[in-house]
C-alpha cells in the first residue's frame, strides 16, 4: 500500500476514531457514575447509621434511608460498572482496528469499521456530538466542532 489514503480510507479511519472516542466517553461517565453512586450510597447508609445518636434530627436517619433505598436500587438496576466495561472493550476494539488500518485499503478499512460496529453497545445519544468534537480538534478542524447544548456541556465535562 502507498503513503497516500483515498478520501474513501480517510473517512473510514476518522469513522473508527470517532467510535472509539464515543466509547471512551460513555466508559467514563459509566465509571463517574458509579464512582458517584457508591459515594453517595456510603454517605446515605452513614446518615442512617446516625439514628443510633440521639442528637441527630430524626428526619437525617429516614432521608438517608431513603436516599440509600434509592440509589441502590438505581445502581442495581443501571450497572454503571457494567456499561463502562463493556465500552471500554469497544474502546479497545476499535484502537486495534486503528493500529491495523495502515495496513488496510478503503474497502479493507470498510469492512473492518462495519464489522467492529457490530458488536457495539448503545451509546449515551448526547455523548455522540461531544466525541464528534473532540475528533475534529484532533484532526486540526475546529470549524466543524458543533455547538453543544447546556446539558451536553455537563456530559463532556462528566466523560
Amino acid at each position: 500500500m502507498s503513503d497516500e489514503h483515498s478520501a474513501q480510507w480517510w473517512q473510514h479511519h476518522n469513522e473508527a476514531r470517532y467510535a472509539q472516542r464515543l466509547c471512551q466517553r460513555t466508559a467514563r461517565l459509566y465509571r463517574r457514575i458509579d464512582t458517584m453512586a457508591t459515594f453517595v450510597g456510603v454517605l446515605a447508609a452513614s446518615a442512617s447509621v446516625s439514628a443510633v445518636v440521639a442528637s441527630v434530627p430524626a428526619w437525617l436517619p429516614v432521608a438517608g434511608a431513603v436516599l440509600l433505598a434509592a440509589i441502590g436500587a438505581a445502581h442495581l438496576v443501571v450497572r454503571p460498572a457494567d456499561k463502562a466495561a463493556v465500552n471500554e472493550a469497544d474502546a479497545r476494539k476499535y484502537a486495534e482496528l486503528l493500529a491495523r488500518a495502515q495496513h488496510l485499503d478503503g474497502p479493507g478499512l470498510a469492512a473492518a469499521l462495519a464489522e467492529a460496529r457490530a458488536s457495539d453497545v448503545p451509546e449515551v445519544e448526547p455523548l455522540r456530538d461531544v466525541a464528534w468534537n473532540d475528533v475534529m480538534g484532533e484532526i486540526g478542524r475546529p470549524d466543524l466542532r458543533l455547538h453543544l447544548r447546556p446539558a451536553q456541556r455537563v456530559l463532556a465535562a462528566l466523560a
